[in-house]
């Protein structure tokens, strides 16, 4: 039996094993996977107009990166769980939506990635980053986009994996079709 709490409420949810409480978790604690990449496929094609890039599919891709990147502070994501020991690490000293789903977080990963590997790099991370923050923005649950720095907090009615977020991903596929028109 584990004790789940919830936004100010709490009740219990006997599972079997810890791949049925992980799938419950992945399922409707935290936007899901798909949902991310989306809003990172569709802020690629809208910097796409406005950036030069030198190689737009290694863009394309560090900005799918930068999507997923802010769950690796979620043990059971599946970022946390390709990253290994890193993403284990990570989990158990950040608490999930912390530091990880922050505006701070991601300026510095940027920044990193500008340093060692070049300007387009941390572009492309931070613009993927910031698309995850759009998305979980939008949940009960929020985000802390200053954290550590402040506590204010951005929320939005979009439960995971309920009907608002299924149009959401419809209107994201949409706004995606169109570009190809």
């Amino acid at each position: 039996m584990f004790k789940v709490k919830l936004i100010h409420k709490e009740f219990r949810i006997q599972f079997l094993d810890d791949k049925k409480f992980e799938a419950y978790l992945e399922k409707y604690l935290i936007m899901l996977f798909h949902t991310h990449l989306l809003l990172g496929i569709l802020l690629y094609m809208a910097a796409q107009r406005f950036l030069p890039l030198e190689n737009s599919v290694v863009f394309f891709l560090v900005v799918l990166l930068g999507s997923i990147f802010p769950d690796i502070d979620e043990g059971s994501s599946r970022i946390s769980r390709w990253t290994g020991i890193v993403g284990n690490i990570i989990s158990f000293l950040f608490k999930h939506r912390g530091f990880f789903h922050s505006l701070p977080a991601g300026g510095m990963m940027g920044l990193l990635l500008w340093q060692f590997v070049g300007l387009s790099y941390g572009l492309a991370f931070f613009l993927g980053f910031s698309a995850h923050l759009l998305g979980d923005s939008l949940t009960p649950r929020g985000i802390q986009p200053l954290s550590p720095f402040s506590t204010w907090k951005i929320q939005g009615p979009i439960r995971t994996g309920g009907l608002l977020e299924m149009g959401l991903v419809l209107l994201l596929v949409i706004a995606i079709l169109q570009q190809f028109k």
